[in-house]
């Protein structure tokens, strides 16, 4: 007879709640075999939940999370289960335990803590010999999750592959388990910027959940994180579009407590796009979304709820940005009222409400509620946080501002350069081991602090003793500082025969990155974990040390040398000066459309000199266009000297050689092309170089002369298969009388013409000596509202990223010309080399790049970085210095300027007098700098 499951969990509470002997003795041993066949029942459930029940990583307000996705009948079968006594279980089952309590501690924040339960897991199913169980499959993928969210890269992608590749084998593609580590490797791929790689993975991952779950928690997830995906690349519409699709998933998951349309998992989903609207400066839908989610929390008397008060905190923020500043108070204080209920004065969440209501009362002129609000969040956060903390030195800086803007210069300069040395402190140590995605992400957050402190010090020189120092001293610091790419070095040693090496490298990539992160938590936090910082930060170093004992390429990759201006004045003769120029965006309360132009002059024995063009919106536009046309249509130019040179050259008395290191406009014009009242050109007045960082002057000084193998590869006159792109015949004729000059000098030298100047070629390059390009270059400014492909690039790609704006045409690029739809450029060779790719190129060693090709010098400018195109492509790459282009060339004079620069660098030795020379060598033939002022060379 077959016994209902509901009449015999009745039994068993009747025999385990009867109080008398006779029952006992009667239904005793009946109660132990119902009891084990019970909860052998829910064992047998809970162990076939093994093959579906896969945590997603999911993407939370740009934030890497942890989602546990509720499975049918996961509830009763773990009830069941919850009654088996710990002797009954086995092995597998103890570890089963094992994992979910790791799974658990991960949900409140137990980082460290659940990595530590998960690897005992994993070591204990290993020494059982159980890796062939599905259990174990799970285990090593919330381990790669665990990994992934603390930062830790290099193993959460170890761990996240092997999961994937066993569950292929084990279960195949169409399964739970290879589409929530499908779903976690897209994740992590998106967190280290391989966007191309991470969209194909979620359209994949997106294709398998439809056809295995239907809709439901887990399609949500991955609409949700490629929505946030594509917000980051710039395809607003599409983003906003999928995250609209993942709502409507979420409301038909298995049903829970409010689960559904308004359920807390799918508000989540909402406060992303309402985040998304926000950060896309689309203010209205922003509110509109946030306004919706607050009424759900009110309707259901959730007002005291601690999500309620984060929504309030960020709908306030949203205000601020909206100007409707008579509504912001009335948030913040309700949000933090909340907070401080919940959990008491101190805690991190109060502590950023009042911080946002300072910064909010300063703003709108109250200092004296802001000195109460920004005094109360610091000595909260002084109390819970350590002293490196990100939030606590946010607060100090605030704190510097308000009393900056209350005439309290004094005290505002001793927090500020607290504030500023600690983060040139953690740049230093934390910096460079990030990928490259995390630095873009990590400088475009902490860029603005150095521009406010630049207008601290303009507005307090006088009074400050040193501050004109520390600005340019934080300046050289950090300036084309995402150019000084690690990406080479660990590839290098990750590729060596040195197991021990590696190992211990991917160990002190973990630990740093984890001890980034440990530096924004609490001290709560830290003692919850068992975190000793101080402990952490010993090991880090000990493990540094080591490497750079036993590793040159580490230490020339991550080691740190400061350079002050006294060391770069030491640098100098006589006759030489250094140039440097910021671009200063304004800062009042808030920052301005204003921008100014600092030119600073280091001269020997003559310290600092500082000249403050403050028309820098007219050099910027009306000036630069001038500039521009000007040299084009060969006109007289009346106003460029003037503007962009005249207030500086005074302070540059005596100097015969310039270094010179643009910011801004000053990276669009050849200052060697300006030319004063007298009609005397600079390049007949000075030499010039042109630096990325002045402090590139220490290493240049101290470089000692390349004993490379005399080797060069000449790439140009490609066969571009296609009409669309014209012909360059002289390009021919170029890389013939360069092979000449070249082979005359021993020099070994490959040249790859028609069909073989193509893509492939360029990149199985290994670093040789000289690298010269004879195409066509391109730049596009603008491709917003392009539809389909750009030079082979998805359009909305191109559109949010300059590195695919740019790049270089090589042979057979008739598909990437033509194609109007949908071209990957991750996987193949289509006759297009972006500068995303040219990155990746291997230049280390390279002394010179050649691009004579047209504009191969522009870019997006970006300030303190210089031109986000080929020219900082091929930098990082490698390359020691490069010549490009600012302006289409002419064929003649650009065979003309090469053959002679070659010429001449042979029988000199130093390249950057060979190119002053061919440009003298071609102005006696060509007067107008049209001709011969189109080329700059980069770096010595």
């Amino acid at each position: 007879m077959k016994v209902s499951l509901t009449f015999l969990t009745y039994l068993l509470i009747i025999c385990l709640s009867s109080s008398t002997s006779a029952q006992e003795d009667l239904l005793g041993r009946w109660g132990k075999k119902l009891t084990k066949k019970i909860t052998d029942k829910g064992s047998d459930q809970v162990a076939s939940l093994d093959s579906i029940d896969f945590q997603f990583a999911i993407s939370l307000n740009q934030s890497a999370g942890f989602f546990d996705v509720e499975q049918k009948g996961e509830t009763g079968s773990t009830l069941l289960y919850g009654l088996k006594s710990e002797e009954d279980k086995t092995d597998i089952e103890l570890a089963r335990d094992n994992l979910e309590t790791g799974i658990n501690l991960f949900q409140i924040n137990r980082y460290k803590l659940a990595e530590l339960t998960v690897l005992e897991t994993k070591t204990t199913l290993e020494q059982n010999g159980l890796t062939g169980e599905l259990l174990y499959l799970r285990t090593l993928s919330n381990l790669g999750l665990i990994n992934l969210v603390q930062g830790k890269t290099l193993a959460a992608e170890s761990m996240i592959k092997e999961a994937l590749d066993d569950s292929e084998k084990q279960l195949g593609k169409n399964s739970a388990a290879y589409i929530a580590n499908l779903n976690n490797y897209a994740k992590l791929h998106q967190s280290l910027g391989k966007y191309n790689e991470a969209e194909k993975e979620f359209e994949e991952a997106l294709r398998l959940a439809q056809s295995f779950f239907g809709d439901g928690m887990q399609r949500a997830i991955i609409l949700n994180n490629k929505a946030m995906l594509l917000h980051v690349m710039g395809r607003y519409d599409e983003a906003f579009s999928l995250m609209d699709q993942a709502m409507k998933s979420s409301e038909v998951a298995p049903k829970k407590v409010l689960q559904g349309k308004n359920s807390f998992d799918n508000r989540k989903f909402r406060a992303n796009l309402a985040t998304m609207y926000q950060l896309s400066g689309q203010f209205e839908e922003a509110e509109r979304e946030f306004l919706a989610i607050k009424k759900v929390f009110e309707n259901r008397a959730q007002s005291k709820n601690i999500e309620y008060a984060g929504l309030l905190n960020q709908l306030g923020i949203l205000y601020i940005q909206m100007g409707k500043n008579d509504q912001v108070r009335d948030l913040l204080v309700q949000s933090g009222e909340i907070y401080r209920k919940r959990f008491g004065d101190q805690n991190v969440y109060f502590a950023k409400v009042l911080n946002d209501l300072g910064n909010f009362y300063r703003q709108t002129g109250n200092y004296e509620g802001a000195e109460k609000q920004l005094t109360r969040a610091y000595a909260v956060r002084k109390e819970i946080l350590e002293p490196s903390h990100p939030d606590y030195i946010h607060t100090q800086e605030d704190l510097a501002i308000l009393y900056w803007k209350t005439g309290r210069t004094a005290e505002a300069y001793a927090l500020y350069k607290e504030v500023m040395d600690k983060t040139i402190d953690f740049i230093n140590r934390y910096f460079p081991p990030m990928s490259e995605a995390e630095k873009t992400k990590f400088w475009d957050i902490t860029a603005p602090r150095f521009q406010r402190f630049f207008n601290f010090s303009l507005d307090n020189q006088a009074l400050v003793n040193g501050v004109v120092n520390d600005f340019y001293n934080y300046h050289i610091a950090t300036k084309a500082l995402l150019i000084n790419s690690t990406n080479k070095v660990k590839k290098a040693i990750l590729n060596s025969s040195d197991a021990a090496l590696k190992r211990d490298y991917i160990d002190w990539l973990d630990q740093k990155e984890q001890l980034a992160q440990m530096y924004g938590f609490s001290k709560e936090k830290l003692a919850e974990q068992n975190i000793n910082l101080a402990e952490l930060e010993r090991k880090v170093n000990a493990i540094e040390k080591s490497l750079s004992e036993r590793s040159s390429l580490f230490t020339s990759g991550y080691s740190t040398q400061t350079i002050t201006y006294d060391k770069l004045t030491d640098l100098l003769d006589e006759s030489e000066a250094i140039v440097d120029i910021v671009r200063v965006r304004e800062f009042d309360q808030d920052f301005k459309d204003q921008v100014k132009y600092i030119v600073f002059v280091l001269k020997k024995g003559s310290g600092i000199r500082m000249v403050t063009l403050d028309n820098g919106n007219q050099l910027e536009t009306r000036y630069g266009k001038y500039y521009r046309t000007a040299i084009k249509q060969k006109l007289e130019d009346e106003y460029s000297y003037e503007q962009f040179w005249s207030r500086i050259d005074p302070v540059l008395s005596g100097v015969k050689r310039i270094y010179l290191s643009p910011d801004g406009v000053y990276n669009q014009l050849n200052v060697n092309t300006l030319r004063s009242a007298n009609g005397e050109y600079n390049i007949n007045k000075y030499e010039l170089a042109i630096l990325g960082n002045a402090k590139d002057l220490n290493e240049i000084k101290s470089r000692k002369s390349n004993t490379s193998k005399l080797n060069a590869f000449l790439l140009g006159f490609p066969d571009y298969a296609t009409d669309a792109v014209s012909p360059l015949p002289g390009t021919k004729v170029e890389l013939e009388n360069i092979t000449k000059i070249l082979k005359a000098a021993k020099y070994e030298v490959t040249v790859k013409t028609q069909k073989d100047a193509n893509e492939k070629n360029m990149k199985a390059l290994k670093a040789p000596m000289v690298l010269h390009i004879a195409t066509h270059g391109y730049f596009l400014e603008d491709v917003t509202g392009s539809t389909g492909s750009v030079y082979g690039v998805n359009a909305e790609n191109a559109s949010n990223n300059p590195l695919l704006r740019s790049g270089l045409i090589l042979a057979d690029a008739r598909g990437a010309i033509k194609s109007k739809g949908e071209v990957d450029i991750s996987d193949q060779e289509n006759g297009i080399l972006t500068a995303y790719e040219a990155m990746n190129l291997d230049l280390e060693g390279t002394n010179l790049v050649v691009m004579s090709a047209c504009e191969t010098g522009l870019g997006d400018v970006k300030s303190g970085e210089g031109v986000y195109g080929l020219q900082r492509s091929f930098l990082v790459a490698g390359a020691e210095a490069m010549i490009m282009s600012l302006w289409k060339v002419d064929d003649e004079a650009t065979q003309l300027l090469m053959s002679s620069f070659y010429s001449n660098w042979i029988k000199s030795k130093d390249k950057q007098k060979a190119f002053k020379q061919a440009q003298l060598q071609l102005m006696a033939k060509y007067k107008e700098p049209y001709y011969w002022g189109a080329f700059v060379m980069i770096g010595l």
